[in-house]
């Protein structure tokens, strides 16, 4: 995946620890919630990448050993992306799947990739089943939200660390 990419920090909180450097832990890093966003093309067709930049520095990650790939077909538009409904639809399902899973370190999103007619959602968990109970009692919409979801092994984060951030700039 080659990408022409434009790097933006997208949010940053202040550390509660003034002063002092914050312990590179996963729950520090969702507290901190510092995303970035790559811009580029796959396939002709845009690609736009949101991610958490810390992770960049590889905190422990063996409390999250387990891949959740949650990906929404979407109609797409000339360029591949999503229209403005379909956008605030994932927008909700991602603010409550968040909301359901991340207080509790059920799992934690790391990222975002949205390219012709597909939103993937990159978390990882130590427990998927765990995932699979807070997604299906999270609020729903009357329709079933049309997501996919699959699971894999990845102890090292090879997905993130190998596939994910070579593409994006520093």
């Amino acid at each position: 995946m080659r990408l022409l990419l434009l790097f933006i920090a997208l949010f940053t909180m202040p550390s509660a620890f003034a002063g002092k450097a914050m312990p590179l832990t996963i729950p520090n890093i969702v507290e901190n919630d510092r995303w970035s966003l790559a811009e580029g093309t796959h396939n002709d067709k845009p690609l736009v990448i949101r991610f958490r930049d810390e992770f960049r520095n590889k905190p422990d990650l063996s409390s999250h050993p387990r891949l959740v790939r949650v990906v929404w077909s979407y109609q797409a538009n000339t360029s591949g992306m999503p229209g403005s409904d379909a956008s605030d639809q994932m927008g909700v399902f991602e603010d409550r799947l968040v909301a359901a899973v991340e207080p509790s370190q059920t799992a934690v999103l790391v990222a975002v990739l949205t390219n012709d007619g597909q939103r993937e959602w990159l978390f990882y968990t130590p427990d998927v089943s765990e995932f699979g109970r807070r997604l299906t009692e999270m609020p729903q919409e009357k329709d079933r939200y049309p997501i996919d979801i699959s699971t894999e092994s990845d102890p090292e984060w090879s997905t993130f660390y190998d596939n994910i951030l070579p593409g994006v700039a520093e």
